[in-house]
């Protein structure tokens, strides 16, 4: 799988769309694009860009926001 992925959540416990890139750069326009067109403060929305390492683990590249919003169950990679 890509180790670079994108996705986004808009409500707590809901579906994400998820997208997967060889390299970061598209990744990162990518997320650029959707926290330009959904990141509203005071949303439930969740934005992120993880690098996914070959031991498993993930590197958070982009969050937005920084934290999930109070009282949210997000967890998204």
């Amino acid at each position: 799988m890509p180790p670079f992925v994108t996705a986004i959540q808009f409500v707590p416990g809901g579906p994400r769309v998820t997208g997967y890139w060889e390299t970061e750069p598209p990744a990162a326009r990518k997320w650029v694009e959707w926290f330009g067109l959904y990141g509203v403060p005071g949303t439930s929305t969740v934005i992120t860009l993880v690098e996914q390492r070959p031991d498993s683990s993930e590197r958070s590249l982009k969050r937005w926001p920084d934290e999930p919003p109070a009282g949210s169950d997000h967890r998204i990679a």
